[in-house]
Parts: structure tokens; sequence; C-alpha cells
């Protein structure tokens, strides 16, 4: 398979890495191709990848080939919406988005998932998972039983997911968090690092700290 990543420097670059160490160390059929990118205000490559074409053009110029997937991954923690948009925008098929699991990760064989969701390094999905579309699972993050979680979430590195938990779209999950079990997650929240959220969250919330309490920005007099 060969993959072309929509997106460039952060977690699509440690994406691209984890695609060629799968390749490399573990013998995995994959080719990272390349990058499809707007912004080439840094070059026409990122970390020895190439920058093919802008994201628009991606799929008239690349989707007469049955053998190239795609890969979305722009999402940044304050425009997640917006860059979720921005995917559905493009109408480009589901069926050409690939799932990445990294020969690391345990994933149970009762776990469902649908297109695009990306599994990294040491992963640890169990039992009766259900995973929607476009989710991001950074290294070492860990998914309890019998979770339910929805489309385009983002779940950074050493995330702990409780069993039981329903959680919606567009949640951004950021470094070290903890999510208790038989809680919900709406839709649109963001967890500050290394939060432990303890109590279901409706939308649009920022939780941070132990527990997380809803962020207030401070009022300058």
């Amino acid at each position: 398979m060969k993959v072309i990543i929509i997106g460039g420097r952060g977690t699509p670059t440690v994406i691209a890495d984890q695609m060629t160490d799968a390749h490399d160390r573990f013998g995995m059929d994959i080719e990272v191709l390349g990058f499809a990118l707007d912004d080439l205000s840094g070059g026409n490559s990122i970390s020895g990848y190439p920058i093919l074409c802008g994201i628009r053009e991606l799929h008239e110029k690349y989707g007469k080939y049955d053998d190239v997937r795609y890969v979305y991954n722009l999402y940044r923690s304050d425009v997640i919406q917006e860059r979720t948009n921005l995917l559905y925008s493009l109408n480009f098929p589901l069926q050409r988005f690939c799932n990445f699991i990294h020969p690391s990760v345990m994933l149970a064989r009762s776990a469902q998932m649908g297109y695009g969701n990306i599994l990294l390094a040491n992963v640890v999905i169990n039992s009766n998972v259900i995973l929607g579309n476009f989710n991001t699972f950074n290294s070492g993050t860990l998914v309890g039983h019998d979770t339910v979680i929805g489309n385009n979430n983002f779940f950074a590195a050493q995330v702990c997911v409780g069993s039981n938990l329903k959680i919606g779209d567009m949640n951004f999950v950021g470094l070290n968090s903890s999510l208790k079990n038989f809680i919900t997650l709406g839709n649109l929240n963001l967890v500050g690092m290394a939060s432990n959220v303890t109590k279901s969250l409706e939308n649009n919330l920022t939780v941070v700290g132990n527990p997380a309490k809803p962020f207030i920005k401070s009022s300058k007099s």
C-alpha cells in the first residue's frame, strides 16, 4: 500500500516516520509517497518526504491509482472543527482513507473501526471498542473495553481512556490525560495535558487539572 498524508509538520510527520518504521523493522507492506499540503513556506519537503501536491488536487492527481491511500491529519486543538470541516469539504471517497495500525499495537479482535483511523506505536485497543472514522491515537494510548468513540478525535501520547465510555466527535485529549470509566464526552471538548477527567462533559468545554475542571481565562483589569 502506498500512502499520501494530508498534513505536514508535527503529527503528520510522526505518522510518516512510524509508517516507515513499520516497513523497515517489521516488513509491513506500506510506503509513504509524501504529503499533500498547501503551505510551501518551508520548502518542497518535510523531514525528507516530498510535498507532492496541494490538498484539493490530491484525488484528481492520485485517485486513478488503485494502490494509493490517504491519511488526513491536519488536526490542531484550537482549530479542530475548522480542520474537520475542511476534510469533509474535500468529498474524497471514504474508502480511499486507510487505517494505519503500527505492528506494535494491541488491537482486540472484537474491536471495530471505520476509516481513516491512526493507531501509532504501542497503542492498546481493548475488547469490544468501537471506533468511528478519522481518529488519531498517539503512541502509548490505551482505550479500555466497551468504549465507543465517534469521529475526528485526537488523543495525544500516553492517554488512558477507561472502559465503557461514550465519546462523541472532534474532542482533543492532551498528553498523559486520563478519562474515568463510565463517563461521556460530547463534542468539541479540549482536555488539557495531564488532566484527570472524572465527570462527564457536554460540548465545547476546556478542562484542566486533577480532577479536571472548566478552564476560565483570567480577566485583565
